[in-house]
């Protein structure tokens, strides 16, 4: 039954190539600090998201990676999350290629593996819901002008979730000029069309997807568990940019997703996967709305949003929710000494909302929260920065859960070794509520029973960064300690012993921590090449009520990509290996305990090849998982697609 592709390659267990990557990426360093660079190549751009103001990424105290929308071209990105999960210290827990979701089970992106611990923006409003970041997928690739991701704890000036990191989509905008194009796309498992348009005042993208289906979406180990097949599914996706007045913008996104799934069970007569267990039909849909007020010249900005997500069932599927969300953000940012100094100060409101409409769970759930915080940025030197920060966050206690007022400090500091070097540190205190719905999954007496407490701890990080023309080499080594760690866990454990053993619950963990040091390097060789490398080694792991710890995420990351351009035409690859991954969370008999195996590890290569025609005419041709293995994509050992490639055709107007 699993013959071919049971035989994965052990990528995690060469330590050859991480001795390579990382010596090539030193040596490029050495090699190019002897001589001159060949092309102007500026890769220290202007960072806004890690200081809420805009500094150069040489001048940031953050591990900070933009992937710009020529990036998301080039190496033939899907989606928002599909680019996110190439870049090294960003894991993903994923039901599907490009961050699909199975049913009620979420995708989330997630920082330094530490799961509900990193919070996704979308021109800097927040788009989580109940703890998850899977609103990234209504944003249409084509919609965003550059991605910002940084690293580390951020929570004094965002908030809860910004533990392990901040990442920031931030879209296309009016340019004043007419015009817009149209694309087709043919796959094997895939057939979408897109068109934007694009006035004075607006960008206008839509986009429809027919996803195909797939016989085989999950592991297989014996009779004991089911085979999950993915059927057709459709996508409708739309975002919308308006200028109301040049420092006044309306967005918004919606996306509407139509997936249908099958489970089968083995049939013992005819020894195969032929005897449907159950049907489930899924219909989301997700809307972000938002207002932006941005005075460049008073540098005031103020972010008005309402996020939402209504979830229904049909066939057997139960879930049956609505999610949605409430954001106010105020912050004002003061120049002082002459531009040396700055001084950021804002507050921020937030109201959260959940509706259960199925089960023995149904009713409302409501969350009140509001923030006061302040950033002091002093250079003391011509060559030396300290960044001071402070948050008061106040949670209102609500039938659940008691008040919280958390207090979060940051310290944080930059060094300039020379025009191209930089030395950073980066200490603060993060937290994360538990997600606001959490009371509802358990029985009537073990919700009441339980009293979570906010995950919350320290991240410390240091790093350097050289930052010159045609290429940049980013150092970075850090220290996670959480407490309080949320998991899931059944009712009929010894935690809570008489419970509904169908039934999962989330519980506080006694700890969460994480060492690690993470590589990035990108490097233009000249007009027609330049490649990057990444390398990230890390330990998350977790304590589980007693003195062991046990692993929770992957130790290793690898990644290389390669971009040719000569003329009209452009090849990109992009290979990235995932390795020495967590323990899975079925055995091979399909039971949940004793584990007796790892997850696989996870090796994607993809190609990228474009052709401009004409200056108006695109042709690209894209491949994607090129070795064709059954890539696990969480540690419930769920596939990824199939080896599967996209034709598609874009004309501009």
């Amino acid at each position: 039954m699993m013959k071919k592709k049971e035989k994965q390659k052990h990528w995690g267990k060469r330590p050859l190539i991480t001795m390579l990557i990382i010596g090539a990426v030193l040596c490029e360093g050495i090699v190019f600090a002897a001589g001159e660079s060949i092309q102007s190549y500026d890769l220290d751009t202007v960072i806004v998201t890690a200081q809420r103001t805009e500094t150069r990424d040489l001048e940031t105290p953050a591990t900070t990676t933009v992937i710009t929308a020529r990036d998301l071209k080039e190496k033939g990105a899907i989606s928002v999350y599909d680019a996110l999960e190439r870049v090294v210290g960003v894991h993903s827990y994923s039901y599907g290629s490009g961050g699909e979701d199975y049913g009620g089970m979420y995708s989330r992106i997630m920082v330094r593996g530490l799961d509900k611990g990193t919070l996704v923006l979308v021109n800097g409003t927040p788009v989580n819901l109940m703890n998850v970041n899977s609103m990234m997928s209504s944003i249409p690739v084509e919609a965003v002008e550059r991605i910002e991701i940084v690293k580390g704890s951020n929570a004094v000036l965002y908030g809860a979730e910004a533990m392990g990191g901040v990442i920031n989509i931030i879209t296309k905008k009016p340019d004043g000029k007419a015009g817009g194009s149209i694309t087709t796309t043919y796959g094997n498992y895939d057939k979408n069309y897109s068109a934007a348009v694009n006035g004075d005042k607006f960008e206008l993208f839509y986009k429809k997807e027919y996803r195909g289906a797939i016989d085989q979406y999950n592991r297989l180990y014996t009779t004991s568990t089911k085979k999950i097949a993915k059927e057709k599914g459709t996508k409708d996706a739309i975002f919308l940019s308006y200028n109301i007045t040049d420092d006044l913008t309306f967005n918004y996104a919606y996306a509407d997703t139509d997936s249908h799934f099958r489970q089968y069970t083995y049939n013992k007569s005819t020894k195969d996967w032929t005897t449907l267990y159950k049907n489930y039909y899924y219909y989301d849909n997700r809307q972000n709305v938002s207002l932006v007020y941005n005075n460049k010249e008073t540098d005031y900005k103020s972010v008005l949003a309402y996020n939402k997500n209504r979830f229904r069932p049909g066939g057997d599927a139960t879930t049956n929710t609505d999610l949605s969300s409430y954001n106010f953000d105020n912050q004002k940012v003061w120049h002082l000494r002459n531009g040396k100094d700055f001084l950021v100060g804002g507050v921020t409101l937030q109201s959260e909302h959940y509706t259960q409409n199925y089960g023995a769970h149904r009713g409302n759930f409501n969350r009140d929260s509001y923030a006061v915080y302040t950033s002091y940025s002093r250079q003391l030197t011509d060559d030396f920065t300290a960044i001071v920060g402070l948050r008061g966050h106040f949670v209102q206690a609500n039938e659940y859960d008691a008040a919280q007022n958390i207090l979060l400090p940051q310290l944080q500091t930059v060094y300039k070794i020379n025009d191209h070097t930089s030395w950073y540190t980066n200490i603060g205190k993060s937290f994360e509520m538990p997600a606001c719905n959490s009371p509802f999954y358990g029985s009537g007496a073990v919700s009441t029973a339980i009293k979570l407490k906010p995950q919350e701890g320290w991240n410390y990080e240091t790093g350097m960064k050289f930052i010159h023309n045609d290429e940049s080499l980013k150092l970075a080594v850090f220290n996670m300690k959480i407490k309080n760690k949320f998991k899931w866990v059944k009712e009929d454990t010894v935690i809570f012993p008489g419970g509904d053993p169908n039934t999962s619950i989330q519980i506080n963990q006694d700890q969460f921590r994480n060492t690690g040091i993470e590589i990035e390097y990108n490097k233009k060789l000249n007009d027609n090449w330049k490649y990057n490398l990444g390398v990230s080694y890390s330990n998350p792991e977790a304590k589980n009520g007693n003195d062991n710890w046990e692993q929770t995420g992957a130790k290793l990351q690898y990644s290389l990509g390669t971009t040719y351009t000569k003329n009209k035409f452009t090849a990109n690859t992009d290979f990235f290996v995932t390795a020495k991954r967590e323990m899975a969370f079925y055995n091979l008999q399909g039971q949940m305990t004793p584990v007796d195996h790892r997850v696989p590890n996870y090796v994607n290569l993809n190609l990228t090849l474009q052709y401009n025609a004409t200056p108006n005419d695109l042709i690209t041709l894209a491949g994607y998982n090129l070795l064709d293995r059954n890539n696990p994509i969480n540690y419930n050992e769920y596939w990824s697609t199939p080896l599967n490639y996209r034709l598609s055709y874009t004309h501009n107007f």
